[in-house]
Parts: C-alpha cells; sequence; structure tokens
C-alpha cells in the first residue's frame, strides 16, 4: 500500500478516516480506517461491491455525511490543511466546490425540474460571491463538457440521460476546483453514453490539470479512468495499487474474487461466485 505521509505532490491526503452512521438499531461503521492519497493530476478508483462505504467515503471528502451519519475521526488534509477541522462557514466559503467538488451518485435526478439549466447554475455562482461575468462563466463549463449555450434556456426534461449528465459535470466544474468526486457517473447510462463521459473525464483531467476520485462497483469502468485503484471492502480499503498491478496480480482475496467476475471471452464458462460472510475474504 502507498505511503500517505505529507508530499508536495500530493492532491489530497486521507489519514485513518472514520465514518459512523448513529441510528436507533446501533453504530453503522461504513468507513472504518481508511487511509489513502491522491497526486496531482492523478486519477484513484475506489472500487467495491453496493453497500462497502464508498459513497459514504465520497460525501465525507465534501463533508456532506446525510444524517444520521458523521464523521468520528481522521483527518482529511487538502492544500496542507485538516478539513474536517475547518469552520463550516469557512468550509463553504473556501473549499467546498471551489476546491474539491463532486458529481453525486444519481446525477440524473439531481437537477430541479421548474428551473432552466441556466437558472440553475446561475444559483451555484450566485451563492459563492460570483455577481459578475455568470453567463461567460457558465458557458465555458457548458464547452468544456460539449455542450451549447442554447442548453442553458432548457428545462432538464428536454435533455436526454447523456446530456443530464454532461450538465451536471459542468455544474461541479464551475468553480474550477482541483479535486473532483465522481460518484459512480456512468450508472443508468448506455454503454455508447457511458464511453462519451469516460472520454470527457479523462480530457477534462488532462485539460485542466485536475485529481478526480472515481467511485464506481464496475472496474472495467474503472480501468479506463483511473492509474490507481483502491478496493474497498466493509467499510475498509483492503488494497491499493496501480490499476494494472490489481488485475494482473492481485493480492487480497476480495481483490481476487472481484477480478475473476470479470466475463472473458477467452474463458470457456463463467461460474458466479458468492461474495458474503462465508467466504474466506478477509485477508487475515
Amino acid at each position: 500500500m502507498r505511503s500517505i505521509k505529507t508530499c508536495l505532490d500530493n492532491a489530497l491526503i486521507v489519514d485513518s478516516l472514520r465514518v459512523y452512521y448513529f441510528s436507533q438499531f446501533g453504530i453503522v461503521k461504513a468507513v472504518d480506517d481508511v487511509s489513502f492519497s491522491i497526486k496531482k493530476n492523478e486519477s484513484i478508483g475506489i472500487v467495491g461491491e453496493s453497500g462497502c462505504g464508498k459513497s459514504t467515503l465520497g460525501t465525507a471528502l465534501l463533508r456532506s455525511v446525510p444524517y444520521p451519519g458523521r464523521i468520528v475521526s481522521g483527518k482529511i488534509i487538502l492544500d496542507g490543511q485538516d478539513i474536517t477541522k475547518m469552520p463550516v462557514d469557512e468550509f463553504n466559503n473556501q473549499v467546498r466546490w471551489k476546491k474539491i467538488s463532486m458529481i453525486f451518485q444519481g446525477a440524473l435526478n439531481s437537477l430541479d425540474p421548474v428551473f432552466t439549466i441556466g437558472s440553475q447554475m446561475k444559483e451555484v455562482l450566485e451563492q459563492h460571491g460570483y455577481s459578475n461575468d455568470q453567463i461567460e462563466i457558465i458557458r465555458d463549463s457548458l464547452s468544456s463538457v460539449v455542450l451549447e449555450p442554447g442548453i442553458m434556456k432548457k428545462y432538464p426534461h428536454e435533455l436526454s440521460g447523456g446530456m443530464k449528465q454532461r450538465v451536471s459535470i459542468a455544474m461541479s466544474l464551475l468553480l474550477n476546483p482541483k479535486i473532483l468526486v465522481a460518484d459512480e457517473p456512468t450508472t443508468s447510462l448506455d454503454v455508447m453514453v457511458q464511453s462519451q463521459i469516460i472520454n470527457l473525464l479523462k480530457k477534462l483531467k488532462r485539460d485542466r490539470d485536475m485529481s478526480i476520485v472515481f467511485i464506481s462497483h464496475d472496474l472495467g469502468v474503472i480501468s479506463e479512468v483511473s492509474e490507481i485503484i483502491a478496493i474497498m471492502y466493509r467499510g475498509q480499503i483492503v488494497e491499493v495499487e496501480k490499476a494494472y498491478e490489481i488485475y494482473k496480480n492481485p493480492k487480497h482475496p476480495y481483490t481476487e474474487k472481484l477480478v475473476s467476475s470479470i466475463p472473458s471471452i477467452k474463458r470457456k464458462e463463467n461460474k458466479f461466485e458468492y461474495l458474503g460472510e462465508k467466504s474466506d475474504l478477509s485477508g487475515k
């Protein structure tokens, strides 16, 4: 596993992060002692099955963990500051969407159906004190995701699924953040549109010198975007390696199962394998 020591090349450092949900039925340790780092202009893929804590980790990076969850301990270091210790107003004004932003899971449903795309994007700028050149900023952001300025006058129901996803990406890029958290941005899209979105994210990463935390349960999609892959299992990251090492030489039992689950035209038959509690995937 890669070192998480503070380094000038690191854009983000997550150190021993714990995020728990406190409910009447008990405590759910959604993220339990997670550590990783991401360098400038690098992409890391967080991979794991549904319910392993991927989305909770993503929302924790923006301090947006839904109730009744909260960050219990650990550090999230951005530009040399532990953003978990920052006052809420300071974090909202100086960090959220400006230094780090997020494409939320279910982004296709995140747009308000009664407002035009332009008015929703203007609202984001106004909340962060941008009173001038709003139209120009919005046009530049839409252009970066290959959308025409005329989209501003349209309502969400007038757009296709792929166009809605591009609008969601454009909104996350409005304030030119250096880190983008993408939580399953290709979910519910057909294969052709998935490919377009993946290529778009790769281009944005290159053109904007941006780092991406790409969250997905699909190893095939992750491999197209991320140089580094972190395997998440039961709230913990059990393996972090370069993408080609994960595929060629997986070390953790759970990683081996994930890699073997990818269909191959070379194998004569593909068998389903149970990945539940009865399987020995602890790696201990």
